[in-house]
This record gives C-alpha cells, structure tokens and sequence, in this order.
C-alpha cells in the first residue's frame, strides 16, 4: 500500500515561514491586548479605595423620624432611623455611600439634656458604633442619588451604646447625634434629647 507524500517547493516554504510569523505575531497582539483589558478593573478598585473630592453645591439635611423617646438601661437591639434629604435645587449624587446602609452613619451621645450639651466641646461626644469595621466588603459603594423635593433615603443605624449602660435608678437624659460618615460631603443632624430609665 503507497502513502500519498508533498514534496515543498521552496516558494511554499518560504510562504509557510511568512505565514508563522503574522500568526506568531497575531497572537502577541491579542495576548497584549487581553492583558491591558485587566488593567481598568484595578484602575477601578483602586480609585474606589482613594479619597472621595469634596462636593462643593449640596444642600443635605439629615434628621431622625423615629418617634420612640424613651428607652432602657442595657436594652440591646434597639435601631433608630435617620432621614436623608435633599432640601437645594440640583440633583446631589453620593458616590462613596456604603451599601452596607449603617455605614453611612456615624451616631454620637452625651448625657445630659439639649441645653446642657449645647456647648459640649466635640471631643466629649462618644462615638455609638453603628456598624463593624472587620465586616466583610464593608467598603463596597454604590452610588446614590438625591433629587430635589420629596426625594430621600431612610438610614437605620443601631443605638448600641445602650446596652453597655446600667440602671441609674432615675430617667437620664442623653443628647444624640448622627453625622454622615462620608469624606466628600460634610452634613449633621440637628442633636434630639432621648430617656434612659
């Protein structure tokens, strides 16, 4: 039985070589090319993880609407809710809000009623942890829009703080606070008096 056989002439090698230099080179091409289309999800996780620009025309306000005044010593899950609005005229876009929502917030407290923490230096404010810091993908963003008018976000933060406190016998009065914990915006609530018996 004879096997079929090519003799190459040296034009077919010559176009053979040519032909595994522009496939070689192809190759190269899309390998370099595949690589650098990586490059812009670092560049992206990378710029998340840097400062957010200070936003220069906002006009945010962030106030409580949760009704409850009253609470107990050592009381443990207790959440309040916090209402963000836009009261300017243009549409304010936050692009470093947390999707985890709590993290939005900072919630600070002193004891004492409205008028006696009225001039309470910042330093003696106590921070109430609203979130955990070793949370997983605790940094993860997803920007949010507020729009003029009736526009706003509902945040619910827990009142931790309350749980480490023990029964004075009395009503105390506490001063609270919520503060956005964001870099580009700087916006407060106006503080609200609450009990702790």
């Amino acid at each position: 039985m004879r096997f079929p056989y090519f003799i190459c002439k040296k034009g077919a090698v010559d176009k053979m070589k040519i032909f595994m230099a522009l496939f070689a080179a192809v190759l190269t091409v899309l390998t370099v090319s595949c690589s650098s289309e990586q490059d812009p999800k670092k560049e992206k996780h990378v710029v998340s993880a840097a400062r957010f620009p200070k936003l220069k025309d906002y006009s945010l306000e962030l106030s409580v609407v949760t009704p409850r005044k009253e609470y107990y010593a050592g009381e443990e899950n207790v959440k309040i809710t916090f209402s963000l609005k836009n009261v300017g005229l243009t549409p304010v876009t936050l692009d470093e809000w947390y999707m985890f929502e709590s993290a939005n917030i900072n919630v600070y407290y002193a004891p004492g009623t409205l008028a006696q923490t009225a001039s309470l230096p910042e330093e003696q404010w106590k921070q109430s942890p609203t979130y955990d810091r070793k949370r997983k993908r605790i940094n993860l963003r997803s920007p949010l829009v507020l729009n003029p008018g009736t526009n706003h976000a509902l945040v619910v933060v827990p009142l931790t703080f309350l749980k480490d406190l023990r029964d004075a016998g009395r009503h105390v009065p506490y001063t609270i606070k919520g503060k956005l914990n964001l870099q580009s915006v700087d916006v407060e609530s106006v503080p609200f008096e609450i009990t702790v018996k």
